[in-house]
């Protein structure tokens, strides 16, 4: 029922983006992340101090988001979203216990891990070309790095779990990573409505996953192991 309920403020959402009304869009994220946190108070931990920081960091920095053209504050935007990023891989951490793993499982991971660098190392190689300030460009540094260690914890957990709650996680990985890829593409060398309207869905999948981890319990199915 929570996800239901937030159907209509994410068709408002994508009519903001559509529009270029960027208070709409900041108003309809809040509005999501609201909903879906009353939606699921009966399956999450309301004490959880991982998804309450995840939470008002989130808000927090969409209600920065309210103030326009003001390149400094975009930039604690970032940071702030960057931070609940590592209270996101901090609750992860606490169902991961990793065993000796197999020699295949070992030539996957690192080559898992070469494609995420060498993949993110390209893009940030094309948004250096469009940054013109140190500070901004060290920022996105930091940011992509926090974002390449959420990526591989969210690797080594699912591998070394394989339970639902780890599949909730690892899917929340890959819609945030790529979401945020597809905002710098808009923002820097391909601004398209269709890659705003990609980068909306996933991030709107990606707080539904949130509240789908924390509300799921760890039952393990153990298949796999990784060190």
């Amino acid at each position: 029922m929570a996800i239901l309920a937030t159907i209509p403020v994410f068709i408002i959402n994508l009519y903001a983006v559509v529009s270029g009304i960027s208070w709409g869009i900041n108003l309809s994220e809040i509005l999501i992340i609201l909903i879906l946190f009353a939606g699921f108070r009966k399956r999450i931990d309301p004490k959880n101090v991982n998804l309450i920081a995840f939470v008002f960091l989130s808000i927090a920095a969409y209600l920065h988001g309210f103030i326009q053209n003001d390149k400094t504050i975009y930039l604690i935007c970032m940071m702030l979203v960057m931070i609940s990023y590592i209270f996101l891989y901090r609750e992860a951490l606490n169902y991961t216990q990793t065993e000796n793993a197999s020699k295949f499982m070992r030539i996957f991971f690192v080559v898992v891990l070469a494609l995420n660098v060498y993949f993110l190392y390209g893009h940030l190689e094309e948004v250096q070309a469009r940054i013109k300030g140190a500070l901004e460009f060290g920022v996105y540094w930091i940011y992509y790095l926090n974002l390449l260690v959420l990526a591989i914890i969210g690797l080594v957990y699912y591998l070394n779990s394989y339970s639902r709650k780890s599949v909730y996680f690892i899917s929340l990985v890959l819609a945030v990573v790529f979401s945020d890829v597809f905002r710098d593409m808009a923002n820097f060398y391909l601004s398209d409505t269709s890659v705003l309207l990609v980068e909306y869905f996933l991030k709107y999948g990606a707080f539904i996953l949130v509240f789908q981890f924390f509300g799921t319990g760890e039952k393990k199915l153990r298949l796999i192991n990784l060190v």
